[in-house]
C-alpha cells in the first residue's frame, strides 16, 4: 500500500512538471498583458492596465507604443492570415480526399509507392517548398508577357496558399486514409447493385461518411496554414501574415500587445474547444438515449427505461471555473490595496519614469561637456602629436600597392 502510494505520488508531480512545463510559458505571457510596464514583464509589476488591449500609450521618451486595438500592422497581418487560411482550406481539403481515394483504389502493389509519394511533402523543409514555389511562378509570370500569369505570379497571397498547399494537403490525406481504413465497401457495392450511380454514392454514402474527417482536415489545414513561418516568410514576398508581422515585432522588441494578441487566441481557442465537448457529449447523450428507448422497444423491459432516466449532476469542471473566478478576484483585490490599480497609479509611475529619463539626460549632457572640455585643453596637441607621428614614419608607404618595389628595382638597375 506503501509503495502504490508513493508511486501515486511520483506520477502527480510528474504530471504538474508536465503540465507546468506545457503550459507555464502562455500563463506566464498571459499575466504580462495586464502590466503597464513598456515591455512585458511580471516582476516588477507596476499597475494593472488594460490599455495594450485598447489604444496602447505614449511612453515617456515620445514613442507611441500601439496597443492591440489600434495597431494596424496587427490587423492587416490578420486579415491576410484568415485569407491565407482559407484558401489553403479550399485547396487542401479536395486534394487529400482525392489522394486518399486514389489510395484505396489503386493495385496492392503500387500501393505502397503512391502513399510514400503522397506523404513526402512533409518531409521537405518548408524553406525549400516556399523558395521553390516563388522561382517556379517568377518564371511562369515573366513567360506570361505581363498578362495575368504575370499578376498571379507575383501575388504574395497566392504563391503562399501555393506554398502552403503542398504541404498541409498531406495532413489532410492522411486524416482521410484513417477515416477510409473502417470503411465498409460492401455499402457502396449494395448501393450500385440496388441502381445508384457512381455519383449518388459518393455523395449519399461515402461523404456522410467522411464528414468527420473533412471536419477535422478543415480545422488541421486552417492552423497550419494560420501558424505557419518558415514557408510562409519566403513566399509572401511584399504582404505580411500575423506570424511575420509579430516576427519583425520581436526582432525591434517584445510588445505587450504581442501579449495581448496571445491571450486573445488562447481564450478562442479554449472557448471553441469548449464549446465542441459540450456540442460531442450532448450528441452521445442523444444516441445512447435513442439507443436505450429502441432496445425498450424491443425488449418491453422497465428496467431499461427507469435506468435510461436522466439525474440532474453538476458537471465538475464548473468546480474548476469557481476555483478559478475566486483566485482571480482575491487577486484583483490585493491589487486594489496595494494600490496597484488605477489611473492613479500608472499616472505616478510614469510621473517617475519621465523624472528618471530626465535626471539621465541631465547626466549624460554634464557628461558631454566635461568630455568636449578636456578633448578642447589636451586633445588637439595630443591629437596633432598622433597624426605627426604617423605620417612621419618613413616606411608608412613603403611597399604599399608595388610602387616603391618598382622604384627600388629601377635604382638598383641604374646603379
Amino acid at each position: 500500500m506503501k509503495s502504490q502510494q508513493a508511486l501515486n505520488i511520483l506520477l502527480g508531480i510528474y504530471i504538474f512538471i508536465f503540465f507546468a512545463y506545457l503550459f507555464g510559458p502562455l500563463v506566464i505571457m498571459s499575466i504580462t498583458a495586464f502590466n503597464s510596464a513598456e515591455f512585458p514583464s511580471v516582476t516588477p509589476w507596476e499597475c494593472f492596465s488594460l490599455r495594450w488591449f485598447n489604444e496602447g500609450k505614449i511612453a515617456y521618451d515620445g514613442q507611441h507604443l500601439a496597443g492591440l486595438a489600434t495597431d494596424w500592422r496587427l490587423h492587416e497581418g490578420l486579415i491576410t492570415s484568415l485569407q491565407i487560411g482559407l484558401g489553403v482550406v479550399l485547396l487542401s481539403v479536395p486534394i487529400g480526399l482525392s489522394a486518399a481515394l486514389v489510395l484505396t483504389q489503386v493495385h496492392s502493389r503500387f500501393r505502397t509507392a503512391f502513399y510514400s509519394i503522397s506523404i513526402m511533402p512533409v518531409l521537405f523543409p518548408g524553406v525549400i517548398i516556399g523558395i521553390s514555389t516563388v522561382v517556379l511562378w517568377d518564371r511562369i509570370a515573366t513567360m506570361g508577357g505581363g498578362g495575368f500569369a504575370t499578376e498571379l505570379g507575383r501575388n504574395g497571397i497566392f504563391l503562399t496558399i501555393l506554398a502552403q498547399t503542398c504541404f498541409i494537403s498531406t495532413y489532410c490525406f492522411l486524416i482521410f486514409v484513417a477515416r477510409l481504413q473502417r470503411f465498409d465497401q460492401t455499402q457502396e457495392e449494395a448501393a450500385l447493385d440496388l441502381g445508384a450511380s457512381q455519383t449518388q454514392v459518393f455523395f449519399k454514402i461515402l461523404i456522410p461518411y467522411l464528414m468527420p474527417a473533412i471536419a477535422s482536415s478543415c480545422v488541421i489545414a486552417f492552423l497550419a496554414s494560420f501558424e505557419n513561418y518558415n514557408t510562409t516568410v519566403f513566399s509572401i514576398l511584399s504582404d505580411q501574415t500575423l506570424t511575420t508581422v509579430i516576427a519583425s515585432k520581436v526582432r525591434l522588441g517584445i510588445s505587450p500587445a504581442i501579449s495581448a494578441l496571445a491571450l486573445v487566441i488562447i481564450l478562442i481557442t479554449l472557448a471553441v474547444t469548449i464549446t465542441y465537448e459540450i456540442l460531442r457529449r450532448r450528441e452521445d447523450k442523444k444516441k445512447k438515449k435513442l439507443a436505450a428507448e429502441a432496445l425498450f422497444v424491443q425488449t418491453q423491459d422497465s428496467r431499461l427505461l427507469r435506468n435510461g432516466k436522466s439525474t440532474s449532476t453538476i458537471p465538475k469542471s464548473i468546480f474548476v471555473i469557481i476555483f478559478i473566478i475566486i483566485i482571480c478576484i482575491f487577486g484583483f483585490n490585493k491589487l486594489v490595496e496595494k494600490g496597484l490599480y488605477g489611473s492613479v497609479c500608472i499616472a505616478a509611475t510614469e510621473q517617475e519614469k519621465q523624472s528618471n529619463f530626465a535626471e539621465q539626460l541631465k547626466l549624460l549632457q554634464n557628461n558631454a561637456e566635461v568630455a568636449g572640455q578636456t578633448s578642447s585643453e589636451n586633445g588637439e596637441a595630443d591629437e596633432k602629436k598622433e597624426y605627426d607621428d604617423i605620417f612621419g614614419d618613413p616606411n608608412l608607404f613603403k611597399n604599399f600597392g608595388g610602387f616603391d618595389a618598382k622604384e627600388e628595382e629601377e635604382q638598383e638597375t641604374s646603379d
